[in-house]
């Protein structure tokens, strides 16, 4: 079994949103990041329009995987990520 999660990424700044990219480059980025937490990122994903934007993904983690561990990783300075678990 696995666990589904929605990380919803977002930028400090459109500076931060040029250095950690879109699209693969920034799951890439996420995927080095989580490296040791066994977590399966999309390469393609939801996004607004807003500038910069605001990524919506769906992640596959571990049954294991612990919601509070994930949320404490920690994340570079200029990119933030809220984590959340669907119960279905």
């Amino acid at each position: 079994m696995v666990k589904d999660l929605t990380f919803d990424v977002s930028y400090d700044n459109e500076l931060a949103h040029i250095y950690y990219g879109d699209g693969k480059k920034l799951a890439d980025h996420l995927r080095e990041i989580y490296h040791d937490k066994n977590l399966q990122f999309p390469d393609e994903f939801d996004s607004n329009l807003t500038t910069p934007p605001i990524h919506y993904m769906s992640v596959e983690a571990p049954d294991e995987a612990n919601l509070d561990d994930l949320k404490n990783v920690n994340v570079p300075p200029g990119l933030n990520v809220d984590i959340m678990e669907w119960h279905l």
